[in-house]
């Protein structure tokens, strides 16, 4: 089941967690929740966050 970075948040006390099948540190994890904003429900992104 794939799951949707923004409705996930980075736990305290880990240094990387596993998710949709890809390792994320910190740094990584918040850079793509950054991105994740400018999908649309399709996964393309779009100049307009929704």
């Amino acid at each position: 089941m794939k799951r949707r970075l923004q409705e996930i948040t980075f736990p305290e006390g880990i240094k990387s967690i596993f998710i949709n099948g890809r390792s994320y540190s910190k740094k990584e994890f918040d850079l793509a929740k950054k991105r994740d904003k400018y999908r649309d429900k399709r996964g393309k992104f779009v100049k307009q966050t929704v």
